[in-house]
């Protein structure tokens, strides 16, 4: 493997592991196991590549997560302070009002606002439901990371590296189900902070010699909403499940990451008003 692309891929992981341990203590061990650098050249490399310290990106991870558990939920601040990983109450709004300008709880205060919605509209509107409930079952899945702007063209650029990069490891591409993993949801994350994960489910296949990092996906209770026609006009969707649905169900959203399934994609269509994706929001089972 080239070393660009092994480094590429050993970062990959260690976001991958410090999103699943952002909220407790990080090892500096397993980092550089897991990045194959000592922790001080990790530093540097990873401010090169994410351009922030990893320090700040778990900051980042705490605050933010926190921001949507107070969108999406009643919980105290308190017990939301200490879910991210704050024993301190103090100390974690201080964090909080740094990175969004406002304390927390000015922050759910202001949550109708970050969805613009007004008791008049409401009134007004037709309300918006989910296609089903459902609990998606673990996959197992070789993945890569894309950070950056959602709705750019790079983002289809990674996806065509990683469709051919997936073919030539043995991967039936057109076969195997595909995903994205998104772990930014644009009213909460800066526009250029966003990461996405795009995903084949290989279940029980063994890949030699895999570019790509390999993770297990748990199972989850997910509301499914179902997306037609270009992924230009997606955020017409989100922007219904976020101004509609999320304030008449009572169904509570939950800080773990949304899923996009293709259904229908350019790889087995050519029209793209026939696209077919439905969004997997992460609810309480």
């Amino acid at each position: 493997m080239e070393t660009k692309e092994f480094y590429k891929q050993r970062l990959q992981q260690v976001v991958s592991y410090v999103r699943t341990k952002y909220n407790q203590k990080i090892s500096i061990d397993e980092l550089e196991h897991l990045s194959s650098f000592s922790y001080r050249n990790l530093q540097r490399v990873f401010k090169a590549l994410y351009s922030e310290t990893i320090g700040a990106y778990v900051i980042r991870l705490k605050v933010e997560n926190a921001a949507k558990m107070l969108v999406y939920s009643q919980r105290e601040i308190k017990l939301i302070a200490e879910e991210v990983g704050y024993s301190d109450v103090f100390a974690f709004s201080k964090a909080f009002k740094k990175h969004f300008g406002i304390s927390p709880s000015k922050y759910r205060d202001k949550k109708e606002e970050l969805f613009k919605k007004s008791e008049e509209i409401t009134e007004k509107i037709m309300p918006f439901f989910e296609e089903r409930i459902t609990v998606l079952p673990k996959k197992r899945v070789v993945y890569t990371t894309f950070k950056g702007d959602y709705y750019s063209t790079d983002l289809d650029a990674v996806w065509d590296d990683f469709i051919e990069k997936s073919d030539e490891v043995g991967i039936d591409v057109d076969a195997a189900e595909s995903f994205g993993i998104i772990w930014d949801e644009p009213i909460i994350s800066e526009k250029l902070s966003y990461h996405y994960d795009a995903c084949f489910v290989i279940d029980d296949l063994e890949l030699a010699n895999s570019k790509f990092n390999v993770k297990t996906i748990a199972s989850q209770t997910y509301a499914v909403f179902e997306h037609l026609g270009s992924y230009k006009t997606i955020a017409d969707t989100y922007d219904k499940i976020f101004s509609k649905w999320l304030f008449t169900t009572n169904h509570e959203i939950i800080e773990k990451p949304f899923l996009e399934f293709y259904i229908l994609h350019d790889g087995n269509t050519s029209n793209e008003d026939d696209y077919k994706t439905e969004i997997f929001i992460p609810i309480k089972g």
